[in-house]
C-alpha cells in the first residue's frame, strides 16, 4: 500500500485535532481566545464542551483573559427605561456596528423592570410590583439571573405631631420643615405631613473578576434624625446612613457594617463601581466612596456644580462628571477625577448645538432643542474620549472631544414619535460568561 504525501499530511492534521480534543488544558487555552457569543454557540458541540464552557473556572478565566488583553469593551449602552411589561428587548444605544441586536430579557419573569447598575457583564436590576421592590442580578449573555433577598430593617413612619411632641415643639405654630439634606424645598407643617424616619435608600453592586470571582451587594438604609432651632420654629433633618453588605462567597449578610452622616442628598441609586470602590455622586462639595475590599467609607471632593442634568460614570479608567449647563444650547462641562482622588479638573467645555444640526434632520431640530435625554463619556485607546448624546426621536450622536468628529448613531427600540421628557441613564453592556 502506497501512502501519499497528502494522506500523510491529513493524518497529521487528524492527530493534532485529536490531541486538542483529548487535552482539556489545550482545548481551554484555545477557547479562551474566542468571543463570548462564539463560546455560547460552541456549548452545542458536545457534552464535554458544554461542561467546560459552563464551568465557573472557565467563565472566570475567560473574563480575566478579556480584561487583561483590554478586549473587554462595551457593545452598547442599555437605557434604564421602566418596563411595565416583561420586555423582549431593552432599549439601547449601539456602539459596535457589528452588533445587530442584544439578547432578549424574556428569561426574567418579573414586572416593571429597571436597570440600576452594570459591572463587567452583570446587571443589577429592580422589579416593582404590588408586593414591593425585588432586586436581582442577571447576565443577559448567559440568560442567568438571581434574586437578591435584601436584609430587612424596620421601616418607621411618624407624623409631625408625634415628632413635634418628642422635640417639645408646638404643632399649632406655622413652622416649616426644611429638608436640609437635599436643599429642595420646605413643607408646611400646617398640613401635618408624614415624616419618614427610616427608609431603604438603594442597592449597589461591586464585582471585578480581576480582584475576586465573588461579588458583593451593598444595601443602604437612611435614618433621619431631628433637631430644632433655638426658637423651636424650624425642625431640621440630618440623615444617617447605614450599610448592610452581602457576600456571594459566604452567601450571607453583615448588618449595619458601615455608618456615616451627610447633610446633603447622595445619589445612591446612581453608583459607579471601578478601581475596587463604589462611588456616589453628590451635588455638594464632598461625596463618598466605599473601599469594597476593606469594607470602609472614604471621602472625595466634588466640583460643587449644580444643574438639572448630570452624568456620573467611568470610562478608560477614569471617573467622569458631566454637567449640562444649558439644555437648549447643548452645553456641557466635563470633569475628570485625579487618580489620587485629590481633585476634579475641567477637562472639556463643549457646545454641541452646531454639531448636532449636521446630523439631525432639519424637521426634528426644533424638538431637539426642547430637552436632553442622556449623555455618556466613552473612552477609547485609539480614538480618545467621545461624548455620546441621546436626543429625542431615537437619534444620538457621538462627538469626539479631541478631533471634533461627529457621528450619527441610532438608538434601538426607542419610540420614534418622541419621549415623555424624562432622562435616560445609560449602563454599559459587556458580553461575558460571568457567573452569578
Amino acid at each position: 500500500m502506497v501512502t501519499t504525501r497528502s494522506a500523510t499530511r491529513l493524518r497529521a492534521k487528524i492527530t493534532s485535532v485529536e490531541k486538542v480534543v483529548n487535552s482539556e488544558d489545550l482545548l481551554q487555552e484555545i477557547l479562551l481566545r474566542l468571543p463570548t457569543k462564539t463560546l455560547l454557540r460552541f456549548k452545542l458541540v458536545s457534552k464535554p464542551w458544554l461542561s467546560l464552557i459552563s464551568s465557573t473556572q472557565f467563565s472566570l478565566a475567560h473574563t480575566r483573559f478579556l480584561q487583561n488583553n483590554r478586549s473587554l469593551k462595551p457593545h452598547a449602552f442599555f437605557l434604564d427605561v421602566l418596563y411595565k411589561k416583561l420586555p423582549s428587548k431593552f432599549k439601547f444605544l449601539r456602539l459596535n456596528p457589528n452588533i445587530k441586536r442584544l439578547p432578549p430579557f424574556d428569561f426574567i419573569d418579573a414586572p416593571r423592570i429597571r436597570i440600576i447598575q452594570s459591572c463587567v457583564g452583570l446587571l443589577l436590576c429592580v422589579s416593582e410590583s404590588d408586593y414591593g421592590l425585588r432586586y436581582f442580578i442577571c447576565n443577559p449573555a448567559t440568560k442567568k439571573f438571581k434574586v437578591i433577598s435584601v436584609y430587612e430593617h424596620e421601616v418607621i413612619y411618624n407624623s409631625y405631631k408625634y415628632v413635634a411632641n418628642n422635640l417639645g415643639l408646638d404643632p399649632s405654630k406655622s413652622a416649616k420643615l426644611f429638608m436640609d439634606y437635599d436643599q429642595r424645598a420646605s413643607v408646611s407643617l400646617a398640613f401635618d405631613p408624614t415624616i419618614e424616619v427610616r427608609r431603604h435608600a438603594g442597592v449597589n453592586l461591586a464585582f471585578d473578576p480581576l480582584i475576586s470571582p465573588h461579588y458583593k451587594i451593598f444595601s443602604i438604609w437612611q435614618q433621619l434624625f431631628f433637631g430644632k432651632d433655638p426658637e423651636s420654629t424650624t425642625c431640621y433633618i440630618f440623615p444617617t446612613y447605614f450599610i448592610d453588605i452581602y457576600s456571594s462567597e459566604t452567601k450571607s449578610w453583615s448588618a449595619s457594617k458601615i455608618n456615616f452622616n451627610s447633610k446633603h442628598n447622595i445619589n445612591i441609586d446612581r453608583a459607579v463601581f471601578f478601581n475596587g470602590a463604589i462611588h456616589w455622586d453628590c451635588a455638594d462639595t464632598q461625596s463618598w466612596y466605599i473601599d469594597v475590599n476593606n469594607e470602609c467609607l472614604k471621602t472625595m471632593p466634588m466640583p460643587g456644580v449644580h444643574s438639572g442634568f448630570r452624568y456620573f460614570g467611568e470610562s478608560g479608567g477614569h471617573l467622569h462628571l458631566v454637567v449640562a449647563t444649558g439644555f437648549s444650547q447643548l452645553k456641557f462641562k466635563i470633569f475628570e477625577m485625579e487618580a489620587d482622588y485629590s481633585n476634579w479638573y475641567l477637562k472639556y467645555n463643549v457646545h454641541l448645538e452646531a454639531e448636532t444640526f449636521t446630523v439631525v434632520p432639519r424637521r426634528q431640530q426644533n424638538r431637539m432643542r426642547s430637552y436632553l435625554l442622556s449623555c455618556v463619556v466613552q473612552s477609547d485607546e485609539d480614538e480618545g474620549d467621545s461624548l455620546l448624546v441621546v436626543l429625542p426621536n431615537g437619534f444620538a450622536i457621538s462627538y469626539n472631544l479631541e478631533d471634533g468628529i461627529v457621528k450619527r448613531l441610532r438608538c434601538s427600540n426607542i419610540d420614534k414619535d418622541g419621549h415623555d421628557g424624562g432622562r435616560f441613564h445609560a449602563f454599559p453592556y459587556f458580553e461575558t460568561l460571568s457567573c452569578l
